[in-house]
Parts: structure tokens; C-alpha cells; sequence
């Protein structure tokens, strides 16, 4: 239980994050142009990334991992890649709702889940970074209770990492 944070604690009220340095993930050395990640939507920071601390999920009512960062918006609100790379899957799934991931330089690949819809990029597009990939939603129905909002999740090779190191602290 030392590992449980208190639902008021988690509530959607924690401001978008100002760039941070970089960290070093063990086994991982991140390169330069992922401390320039592009923030991929307007709003603000709602469940945060926590992999391995439990934190209350209130859309199914119970503790649980976070592998993302929800950056709760306006329904519509236009979702950016990130940076540069290759739409490498656009998919449904049960509970993260529309998903794509994109691919890109350095073995990091973002993924975008709870969009409005599948997108408005094909698998295999070459997409620039602040290029509109979809829109925000409420199609994660593990996430519901956020409202529309863009659950992003950043890795690199394997690993988790926690996007609100890597993203710039708003859109351009």
C-alpha cells in the first residue's frame, strides 16, 4: 500500500508540466530531438504517468498502473504528432479506444489513444511533427470519466518513458 496515491490526489487539476531536462532512463540514453517532443495536444495534464505506483482509476473504480499521460481537452481538439516519423498502426482497441502509433528517429515510438476517431493519416504515412493526426475524444472506455481527452504514451525500444519529460510544455 505505500505505493497507492489518494484519488484527490490524481484529479484532473495538475497543470500542463514545464520542460524538464531530460532524464537518463536505466539502459537508455535519449537523443537529442527527444527533449523537443512536441506537446500533441492544447490542454492540460490529467492522469500522469506512473508505471509502477498504482493510482486511482475513477472510470472503472479501482487502482492501476498508468503507462500514459492524458492531456484532457475539448472533444475535436486537433491531436499532433509529435515529431517527425512513420505511422506504424492505426487500430481499435477495447479499452484505449482509436489508437495510431507512429515511429520515430531513435527507436522512440508514441502512441495516441481516446481519439474521436481512427484519424485522418493511413499506416505507412510519413507525418511531420505538428501535423494533425485525429482529433481528441472520449473513445477510451477505460478512461471515460477524463472526458475527451489524448492518452499518450512514449517508449523507446521497450521501456516506458514518461512523456511529460520529453514534450515541450505546449504546442507551437
Amino acid at each position: 500500500t505505500d505505493n497507492v496515491i489518494a484519488p484527490e490526489v490524481t484529479r484532473y487539476a495538475q497543470a500542463t508540466p514545464a520542460p524538464k531536462p531530460v532524464a537518463a532512463q536505466p539502459g537508455t540514453q535519449p537523443t537529442p530531438e527527444a527533449a523537443r517532443y512536441l506537446m500533441p495536444a492544447a490542454g492540460q495534464v490529467g492522469m500522469p504517468f506512473s508505471p509502477e505506483t498504482v493510482v486511482y482509476n475513477e472510470t472503472l473504480g479501482e487502482y492501476a498502473t498508468h503507462n500514459g499521460m492524458d492531456i484532457l481537452t475539448e472533444a475535436g481538439e486537433a491531436v499532433r504528432a509529435c515529431a517527425d516519423g512513420t505511422v506504424t498502426r492505426i487500430w481499435q482497441d477495447e479499452l484505449l479506444g482509436h489508437c495510431i502509433e507512429i515511429t520515430h528517429r531513435g527507436g522512440y515510438i508514441s502512441t495516441y489513444a481516446s481519439l474521436h476517431s481512427p484519424g485522418v493519416v493511413e499506416e505507412g504515412a510519413a507525418v511531420s511533427r505538428g501535423q494533425v493526426i485525429g482529433t481528441a475524444g472520449t473513445s477510451a472506455r477505460a478512461e471515460c470519466a477524463a472526458g475527451p481527452h489524448v492518452h499518450t504514451e512514449l517508449r523507446r525500444i521497450h521501456q516506458k518513458l514518461d512523456p511529460a519529460e520529453f514534450f515541450e510544455d505546449s504546442l507551437e
